[in-house]
């Protein structure tokens, strides 16, 4: 059942006449909850009253459609699923300009053959119900059906087997339904159904006295005006409509005008056409459908062509118009003959120069050349990949429809004229041959343009070239112009484009138009000749339609062909005589048409005019013979209830209905009534129904007949409403409206009044997002989801409203905060910018003054949490409106609060100041600069000693902290400087530990930020207040004064390293460096020393307490200071290591240890010798932090200085001590097990070696950690860390232990398999992550193994993989991490086994394709594209059949905005591993990769953008290089490389804007030698040999091969590229020779053909040029002179 809701309005007296609603029996499942679709309705939507929607199943797995009536009368067909317009149908006025409102909308399903259907049913018995067959259950039933060969070749659908027709770019809202895959599939590329049998119509009531018929969502059949059916009807309004599938008869229920005494009438509608049309009814409404919606697509290509070209011209024709402005009025001639003088006599005009060195310039070349490129790009694009698909699926259609015309009985009764449809294929032939010309002509165009632009290019830097040696050498150069096609195109293209006239918009009274309608049937040979002359070089004669014209011709066509078949519908549309149903209109409910016995009967629900408690039920039973219905009987019940109001009745099923009635007496209680309509039920018993007699039936013919009451149904009794209330409510949800959707599993929907208060309680559920119960959290979450969806702006009011409300709860006005703060933010990116959009665009000027207002009254709260709410909200709309200067009195109303506000006031405003300042929103940040005054003048003043309130301070000094980087303007003034610096200095003396805190923590920032100013403020202040705040007794006081020291060692490591970087590339640009570390170690480096002791017995492993704070600043004073710190911090070590206090040994341990990274390797290493003695034996310390911190230095010692380690005293002992701790305690596990870990890498010996010092231990160390891993008290951090440990040893393993490393995998795959069974045993959180961590280790271990023992691994490759993909079924339906590390151990076993891998694809490929388009888990979508890489590599050309699939997802994923950028890089190398493995067969995807790598090549850091955005950029080409290196070795490979031509120019292009960016790596470098080198071989010819002699090339190489800072791997690619680039310069030097100044030469023989009036000047320049020796050779001038001689 589809029904129609109203969206927006309530009803009132004058919609009563026009009830919000029409319902039908058409079809359709209940489909999922729809989103309110964005208004398509443009400006001024939001004003209107009402909008009614009607969903409609289209067929099955197609979608819905929603059918959408506005107050202008328009329906539009939307798409459910992205609101997108698919069709907007206008039905005309029957009455000249009478009013033509919708008054009724509904969906009708009819089978054409019923018949076959009915079969079906009985054939079939209970098992399948008319719901079934609606729904397509049970398809299977199709096939049962005999086979009828004539039918089924003609509903054959050969559409499916076309390409797809491609997405279009949206130029308006009205035709957006083009703009995305979805909406396109929906229209042009459904699935085929079951749905060849059957028809859906759609009928439209109009208030003019009108209905109108579509069918197939948007085939128009026309317009019927009721007046002519009978007198009766004059000015009626059609209400109400019902029908049913097996009917071709619908019924209409209609109201006569409200003047006259108002009655309702019912009317049959007899639509012939649905029985008559021998099945191919569906087929023909489906195909011009189609053929509709072609025609709307061609259009829009013909604006896109328009509008694409003309943008691509202006450009051009701006620059063009400037020089030929200049040069009319002083030389008298334009730019196309200076241009074609430049080039034939290479003489350049003063103006032409002035013109091109500082006008166009570098920058405007660029502009003209992807301008117009991009032009010609966009127009063989578009015709290519839309056009031509578009027309060739019209001429199926077409061909189809002449079929059903030619060869069926049925064509006349279809309305199908085979001359008609002739009219429209030559129409379709003609565009084809316009489209294939416009191919022709951009593609010799695009190919003329790209050798003007490199000329004009070279005359650019040319003509800016001074007379010097470097413009001698530009002279010199060959820049590999192609003289001919320049002049071709500046005598040709660059003014006179064939392009232009046929993208020209068409003009009202062109003449062209109707010498196509002249033409007739022989307009496509006509066009042909025409399109000869065009041709030709004298193209005056030409009246060559454009594409404007054949469009509109095609238009003009395809409307004479509809227009013929609605007028064959139209004429099988036959209205019956209507019947007077009551006297007075009451208020009609519903509709229903049922099948009884082959007779159909309609059911109405009307509401008495007499009474509003009075229900009344008709039913009129119609029999159908031929198509056309005759009435056989009426009757009608009466339901009477109490006192009270029946507000609406609804049927819900073949049975039953059900009513809304609203107490009279209580206005807060409504009864929701479910009754029994059918009167042979029993129960529960159904309505006593009275017959009209023939009297009455002919009396109602001609007037309404008075309702009989005597038979009512009484149900005033409130015991008797009580058995049949389904429902009671009594709160302040009170309905008035019901909406029964779906045939199967219905819904009924409940719609409020709007008088009855809130839906929601705010107040309950703003209390209920604050509950710890689950269930009743998330239902509060959703219902404040739903009110943000259906009325944005009375959502945020009302929540601000509650924020401010003073009288509200404390918790209750902070979740409205959170909720509003909430409305505005979100994690991911997208969203955000959703959520910010809707802000900007749907909320209206002064709702946005309202809430913000409130916002601001809020924070005068002496409520501090609701001020606190207030902030976070605020801030969230300042990060909208501030970028966009939308909110200018923020600033000052925060600045006054805090100069004339409260205590509170004063704390929530500087509160919200930080929170604006925390934002990482780059354009806030970016916004807030402007505003640093005003920010400064409002932190500082709450930031003084003078404020009185500490809590004030505290918001103040924090606000701070958050501000400090955006007011730098202020720091670089002296005055404003000494200021601040006085406030923070002054902060850290608060009495207040909480203001000392943040004026510490502002201190960091400003040592961060500022280190350059800092010299004064140290020397006089902050050396003296931060000794003191790090004796303070306050711990965090402490912590965050240590950490100033900090940050001045880091800020002091990074200068150096920064000057040294700058000292060694010659630069005299130094940072300025004060050394304040040294400086003050003397004092610093005790009171550091000292907070080490200060250690807490049960301090947990991440608590942050001072002692940790000291060590981490004392570990990088070792980096800043060096030597400086070894003297004092041994002293300490002495004179502590052996106390009896374990919190001093322990100090003296770790200040041992601290110190290991900074002095040089000589002062360490015989410390070092002599202290490992005693930290060894510290090991066995009776205090576990004590041995903790031992094994933590050990470790250091292993990192930093393992030379001082002797292998066969010390290693052994140290080795031994290890494990024992590893053994002793848990809390030790992570410092062991940190310090093996060193240990093993220092110790591995050189790669491959069959010895090294961990051999003797080996076995011991591994049987040892396998026991830690098994221990019954083992914890989960105890075992992760000892399998990390395995991992280590294993990967270092030497030779001679290889098979020690062979034993263990078994070991671990038998541990592995043990976990398998324990995926389904899983019954606590715990336990999840307990067996996901253990296998997550094992997998780690067995991928260490395998990549140890590589190909060795191949006995064990079965059992593997057994147990991986276990791993992975088991996982399939449970979130986890460990797919992740079972891929990359999937991807070192391809590795290891290389090709032997291909048996086990079959299985393994359907989980990683699963986590390809898995994008919702990130991590291992991007471990499934690096897999890809592997596997491939390690297949070759096996992957083969595979890599269809790989390249789908692999693109999906490109465009997926839920992906990172960093995966992009990943899956374009990605795309050259695939190439280098499947060889020439990659040409398949080469097209496409090549776009895809084209547009990532585009990809540039704009100004300002961070150092990520930079970091992309540089691996982003990476991915680009490492792909084109792929993909040209698999073509060279496969014999192929000739189809790399195209794309060669852009990769150099690509690689000159490498070179000149200074934002480089060396991997990126390393690449792009690669291709380089790669190309030259794929060309060894030297075909491409100008490209190679570019000065930058050479540069770009000799750089590479030179840089001594590159590994050896990067300067042997650089030589190798630097010997292919030789091989290709020497490989064309004497072609070279011999082409250079014929090329000149070519230039003005050409001169001579196309400008017979330069003939004389360009043979004296050819003998000029012989005399000087330009043309070397003999033949070259003779040939030319006979060339000459010969024109």
């Amino acid at each position: 059942m589809a029904a129609a809701v109203v969206v927006k309005g309530r009803p009132d007296e004058h919609v009563l006449k026009r009830p919000f609603r029409s319902l039908t029996c058409g079809h359709g499942e209940p489909g999922p909850n729809i989103k309110k679709p964005q208004s398509p309705f443009g400006e001024g939507s939001a004003a209107r009253d009402e909008i009614r929607i009607d969903s409609l199943l289209s067929d099955n797995g197609s979608g819905k459609l929603l059918a959408v009536a506005s107050n202008d009368s328009v329906i539009r067909l939307l798409s459910a699923d992205n609101g997108k317009i698919v069709h907007k149908i206008e039905p005309p006025s029957a009455g000249g300009d009478m009013k033509r409102d919708v008054s009724c909308l509904g969906w009708a399903f009819n089978f054409t053959d019923q018949k076959a259907v009915r079969k079906r049913l009985q054939s079939s018995g209970s098992a399948e119900a008319l719901d079934d067959v609606l729904a397509r259950i049970t398809e299977s039933q199709k096939a049962k059906e005999p086979l009828n060969l004539p039918k089924d070749l003609a509903q054959l659908d050969i559409e499916i087997s076309l390409p797809k027709l491609g997405v279009l770019p949206s130029i308006g809202r009205d035709e957006e339904v083009f703009s995305s895959r979805a909406s396109l599939d929906a229209l042009f590329h459904k699935p085929p159904g079951n749905k060849d049998d059957a028809v859906d119509v759609l009928i439209v009531g109009l208030t003019s006295s009108a209905v109108n018929l579509s069918i197939y969502d948007c085939f128009d059949v026309g317009n019927f005006n009721l007046e002519r059916v009978s007198p009766l009807l004059k000015g009626s309004t059609p209400l109400l409509h019902a029908s049913h599938p097996f009917s071709s008869s619908h019924t209409l229920l209609a109201v006569t005008p409200e003047e006259s005494s108002p009655d309702l009438l019912f009317i049959p509608l007899d639509l012939r056409f649905i029985s008559s049309s021998g099945g191919y009814l569906s087929l023909l409404a489906s195909k011009s459908t189609q053929l509709q919606n072609l025609l709307r697509y061609v259009n829009q290509i013909k604006k896109i062509l328009r509008s694409e070209w003309k943008a691509a011209q202006d450009l051009p024709t701006r620059f063009m118009g400037n020089i030929d402005a200049t040069l009319g009025e002083r030389r008298y001639f334009d730019w196309v003959h200076a241009a074609y003088h430049l080039v034939v006599t290479g003489h350049c005009y003063r103006e032409v120069k002035e013109w091109l060195v500082d006008e166009l310039s570098e920058r405007g070349h660029k502009r003209w050349d992807k301008s117009v490129t991009s032009g010609y790009e966009s127009v063989r694009r578009l015709t290519h990949e839309n056009l031509l698909p578009a027309l060739e699926r019209c001429k199926v259609i077409v061909s189809r429809l002449r079929g059903l015309s030619r060869f069926q009985d049925t064509s006349a009764m279809l309305g199908l004229s085979t001359q008609s449809l002739n009219n429209v294929m030559n129409v379709i032939d003609c565009l084809n041959l316009m489209a294939h010309n416009m191919l022709k002509y951009s593609g010799e165009e695009l190919r003329q343009f790209s050798a003007f632009s490199t000329w004009l290019r070279h005359e650019i830097d040319t003509q800016a070239a001074e007379l010097t040696a470097s413009s001698e050498d530009l002279a010199e150069k060959d820049p590999g112009i192609d003289h001919a096609k320049v002049l071709d195109y500046i005598q040709g293209a660059m003014t006179l484009t064939k392009l232009t006239p046929l993208l020209a918009p068409a003009f009202d009274g062109d003449a062209t138009g109707s010498w196509l309608q002249d033409k007739g049937s022989s307009v496509y040979q006509s066009f042909k000749d025409e399109f000869r002359k065009f041709d030709s070089v004298n193209r005056l004669g030409s009246q060559l339609p454009n594409l404007d014209h054949l469009t509109s011709h095609f238009e003009r066509q395809c409307s004479v062909v509809f227009k013929e078949i609605a007028i064959a519908q139209r004429h099988n549309v036959l209205f019956g005589a209507p019947i007077f149903m009551t006297q007075g209109s009451g208020r009609p409910f519903d509709a229903r048409m049922l099948c009884k016995h082959y007779n159909f009967v309609t059911y109405l629900l009307v509401r008495s005019y007499l009474s509003d408690s009075l229900l009344n039920i008709f039913r009129v039973s119609l029999s159908i013979e031929n198509g056309v219905s005759r009435l056989d009987a009426i009757a009608d019940a009466q339901l009477k209830l109490g006192d009270g109001k029946i507000e609406d009745a609804k049927f819900i099923d073949d049975d039953m209905l059900m009513v809304i009635w609203a107490h009279g007496k209580d206005s807060h209680c409504t009864n929701l009534l479910k009754l029994n309509y059918d009167e042979n039920k029993e129960d529960p018993p159904g309505f006593l129904y009275h017959s009209w007699s023939d009297k009455q039936i002919s009396m109602g013919r001609h007037r309404p007949i008075e309702a009989d009451p005597s038979h009512r149904t009484d149900l005033s009794n409130e015991r008797i409403i009580d058995e049949y209330t389904y429902h009671t409510f009594q709160d302040k949800f009170q309905p008035e409206r019901l909406e029964i959707n779906g045939r199967k599993g219905r819904r009924v929907t409940l719609k409020s009044r709007p008088d009855s208060g809130v839906i929601m309680d705010v107040n309950q559920v703003l209390e209920a997002t604050l509950s710890p119960d689950a269930t009743l959290r998330t239902g509060a979450e959703q219902q404040l989801i739903h009110a943000a969806e259906v009325d944005f702006s009375a959502y945020l009011v009302t929540l601000a409203k509650e924020l401010a409300n003073e009288q509200a709860q404390p918790h209750i006005r902070t979740a409205a905060g959170l909720a509003l703060k909430n409305a505005f933010s979100s994690r991911e990116t997208v969203r955000l910018q959703e959520v910010q959009q809707k802000w900007l665009d749907q909320v209206d000027p002064a709702v946005k003054k309202t809430v913000k207002d409130l916002g601001l009254q809020t924070l005068s709260s002496n409520d501090s949490r609701a001020g606190q709410s207030a902030a976070q909200f605020i801030s969230s709309i300042a990060a909208i409106e501030i970028p966009r200067d939308q909110w200018p009195e923020l600033m000052p109303t925060l600045v006054q609060n805090v100069g004339e506000g409260g205590a509170h006031q004063k704390q929530a405003s500087l509160s919200t100041i930080g929170i604006i300042c925390q934002s990482e929103d780059i354009a806030l940040r970016e916004s807030l600069t402007q505003h640093s005054n005003a920010i400064l003048t409002a932190v500082v003043q709450g930031a003084r000693k003078e404020e009185p309130s500490a809590d004030v301070r505290n918001a103040a000094i924090i606000a701070l902290g958050d501000s400090l980087e955006f007011v730098r303007t202020n720091f670089e003034t002296e005055g404003e400087r000494n200021y601040i610096m006085q406030v923070i200095c002054e902060a850290t003396q608060s009495d207040d530990s909480r203001v000392q805190q943040g004026a510490f923590g502002c201190l960091n920032r400003i040592m961060a930020l500022y280190y350059d100013k800092m010299r004064f403020y140290m020397e006089k202040a902050l050396f003296g207040l931060t000794i003191m705040g790090m004796k303070s007794e306050e711990e965090d006081v402490a912590k965050l004064a240590v950490e100033f020291w900090s940050t001045v060692c880091e800020e002091e490591i990074s200068i150096e390293d920064d000057n040294s970087q700058a000292s060694a590339e010659g630069s005299t640009e130094l940072r300025p460096f004060f050394n304040f570390a040294r400086v003050a170690t003397p004092e610093v480096l005790p009171v550091l020393l000292t907070l080490l002791t200060k250690q807490e017995d049960d301090a947990a492993e991440d608590d942050f307490n001072v002692s940790r704070a000291a060590y981490q600043c004392l570990q990088l004073y070792s980096q800043a200071v060096g030597n400086v710190l070894v003297a004092p911090v041994l002293g300490f070590v002495e004179n502590n290591l052996r106390d009896a206090d374990w919190h001093k040994r322990d100090a003296a341990v770790s200040a041992f240890g601290a110190m290991m990274d900074g002095p040089d390797h000589a002062t360490l290493e015989p410390l070092v010798k002599q202290a490992l003695p005693i930290l060894i034996a510290m090991m066995d310390d009776k205090v576990v932090q004590v041995k903790d911190s031992a094994a933590y230095a050990l470790g250091r010692i292993c990192e930093t200085v393992p030379e001082a380690i002797d292998p066969v005293n010390t290693l052994p002992l140290l080795i031994s001590s290890l494990f024992t701790g590893l053994s002793s305690n848990p809390k030790m596990a992570s410092s062991c097990c940190w310090a093996l870990m060193n240990l093993s890498d220092r110790f591995a010996g050189e790669p491959g070696c069959e010895e090294n010092a961990l051999s003797k231990q080996f076995q011991d160390s591994v049987t040892h950690l396998l026991q830690v891993t098994e221990r019954n008290d083992a914890d989960n951090q105890l075992r992760t860390a000892a399998y990390e440990v395995l991992s280590s040893w294993v990967m270092n393993a030497a030779g001679d232990s290889l098979e020690i490393v062979a034993s263990l995998s078994h070991v671990i795959l038998e541990r592995l398999e043990r976990t398998i069974p324990m995926i389904n045993q899983l019954v606590s959180i715990e336990d999840k992550i307990t067996l996901e961590e253990m296998q997550t280790s094992l997998c780690s271990v067995l991928l260490t193994i395998i990549q140890r023992v590589e190909g060795e691994i191949r006995p064990q490759a079965d059992r593997i993989m057994t147990v991986l993909l276990q791993l992975l079924q088991g996982l399939s339906q449970i979130k986890s991490s460990v797919p992740d590390i079972a891929f990359a151990t999937v991807g070192g076993l391809s590795n290891a086994i290389e090709e032997d891998f291909a048996k086990y694809m079959d299985a393994f490929v359907p989980f990683l394709y699963g986590a390809l388009g898995n994008q919702e888990e990130v991590a291992l979508c991007g471990m499934a594209i690096g897999l890809v890489s592997d596997i491939t590599r390690s297949l070759g050309e096996t992957a083969q059949p595979y890599c269809d699939t790989f390249m789908n997802y692999l693109l999906n994923n490109l465009r997926d905005p839920r992906l990172n950028n960093q995966f992009k890089p990943a899956i374009l190398q990605c795309f050259g591993d695939i190439a280098q493995a499947i060889g020439g067969h990659f040409e398949t995807y080469l097209s496409v990769v090549a776009q895809v790598l084209q547009q990532a090549g585009e990809v540039t850091v704009e100004p300002g953008a961070g150092f990520e955005m930079y970091d992309y950029v540089i691996s982003l080409r990476e991915g680009i290089m490492d792909a084109w290196g792929g993909i040209t070795i698999a073509m060279r490979a496969g014999n192929k490389s000739d189809i790399l031509r195209p794309y060669v120019a852009p990769i150099f292009k690509l690689l000159s804007e490498v070179w000149g960016d200074q934002n480089r790596s060396e991997a990126l470098l390393r690449s792009c030698m690669g291709v380089m080198g790669d190309l030259s071989e794929a060309f060894p010819n030297g075909d491409f040999a100008e490209y190679f002699r570019n000065d930058w090339v050479l540069a770009m190489v000799k750089e590479v091969r030179g840089n001594r800072d590159f590994a050896p791997r990067t300067i042997d690619t650089a030589r190798w590229t630097r010997e292919q680039v030789k091989r290709q310069v020497n490989s064309s030097d004497n072609t070279d020779a011999q082409a250079e100044s014929p090329r000149r030469l070519t230039a003005l023989v050409f001169a001579t053909k196309h400008r017979p009036s330069t003939k004389h000047v360009a043979l004296a320049l050819m003998f000029v040029a012989a005399a000087s020796g330009a043309l070397v050779c003999g033949h070259g001038l003779c040939r030319a002179i006979g060339t000459y001689l010969s024109w």
